[in-house]
């Protein structure tokens, strides 16, 4: 390597690769050319064919496959440091003489084609059994030179190793989340401070596509400026309030005659990330439930559930419509005085005393 700026550079890759998976390749490259060497590989051994796999800058493709298939068997390097911790650093004279690996067929069969003749082997991950190793692989014997800059690499591969195992990780996690969000019935949106849609599930692009909810420039509005007002509203204040206050508010929608308001249940989606990097802006959780759907609780549910009456059950189902406790009442041909009795006794049941609370509750009993 011909200065200190061309170290720092190749760090740099190395760190960029760590934050993509895809980048390896053209690293190793960048690594190979570093000790010029035609090759490097990056390589997992484990104890069967099965654990192992790699990828590399400068063999062919037919020879990764081969290595994989057969000479990871029978490749007595790897054989004889495969519990050698992370952080090692040895070429393949510190392992095993020279003149022995000339007898082997890993060496005349698999290095000698791809004329290599020289291994420089760092230990970048250790996990049950499993040794993952970056190898460059260089036309003639490594000095000790090479060594010592291989060893100055060793902890930034370390690094760049385990940041893409924990990247992996956060991304099967948010495969799994949005996945079991998306076999929820109720519509469910993330939204920030100002409205702006960040995430909708299937059940709520239905509402969208049907004209229920619409997105401005990727902002969340009602069908009417009065609404859009009120939702935007209560999606700020539950917002900003989320971290001290995690009450939630109950937000009903108009929609064409004929079709019930949908209900938006708004709460504050906890986003506190300790000693975070990034600033974390404040975000609510909208839940969207549509009183015409087939998937509404019914009476012998809630009376089974929560030990209401059949009055008490119907008025809880009516309730759910979101267009309020006359509307209800008025359903029902009960006064207001009597709904408003229905109501109390209701909470008293759920245990809950805000109505945004307990039509959250009952849209779940549909789902038990």
């Amino acid at each position: 390597m011909s200065s200190e700026s061309d170290l720092v550079s190749l760090i740099a890759a190395i760190y960029e690769a760590g934050t993509d998976f895809g980048l390896w390749p053209a690293a190793l490259a960048r690594i190979a050319e570093a000790f010029g060497a035609p090759s490097a590989a990056w390589t997992r051994h484990g104890e069967t064919q099965f654990d192992s796999w790699g990828f590399s800058s400068g063999i062919e493709p037919d020879f990764e496959k081969k290595y994989i298939d057969y000479y990871h068997g029978v490749n007595p390097i790897w054989h004889r440091v495969a519990s050698t911790p992370a952080g090692t650093v040895q070429t393949d004279t510190m392992v095993i003489p020279s003149n022995e690996l000339g007898r082997t067929e890993f060496f005349n069969d698999f290095m000698l084609p791809q004329q290599i003749r020289g291994l420089l082997n760092a230990v970048v991950l250790m996990e049950e059994g499993r040794q993952t190793i970056v190898t460059v692989q260089g036309s003639r014997q490594f000095e000790a030179s090479h060594v010592k800059m291989y060893k100055l690499l060793a902890p930034h591969l370390q690094r760049a190793a385990h940041m893409n195992i924990k990247l992996a990780r956060a991304e099967l996690n948010n495969i799994a989340h949005v996945a079991t969000l998306n076999h929820l019935d109720e519509g469910v949106l993330f939204v920030d401070l100002n409205s702006n849609v960040k995430f909708a599930n299937k059940a709520a692009e239905h509402f969208f596509a049907n004209r229920d909810l619409r997105l401005n420039k990727g902002r969340l509005h009602a069908n009417s400026a009065a609404e859009t007002a009120t939702l935007h509203a209560v999606i700020a204040k539950c917002a900003k309030t989320g971290v001290q206050d995690r009450r939630s508010d109950f937000v009903s929608l108009r929609r064409e005659a004929g079709r019930s308001p949908l209900s938006l249940l708004v709460a504050p989606l906890p986003m506190e990330i300790p000693f975070s990097p990034i600033a974390v802006q404040p975000m609510a959780v909208i839940f969207v439930n549509d009183p015409d759907s087939k998937n509404r609780p019914t009476v012998v549910q809630l009376r089974e559930k929560f030990g209401m009456t059949p009055a008490e059950a119907g008025f809880a189902v009516e309730i759910l419509k979101g267009d309020g406790i006359q509307a209800a009442a008025d359903r029902l041909s009960i006064s207001q005085a009597t709904a408003r009795t229905h109501l109390s006794r209701i909470f008293d049941k759920t245990g809950f005393r805000r109505q945004a609370e307990l039509v959250r509750l009952l849209i779940s009993v549909s789902r038990l």
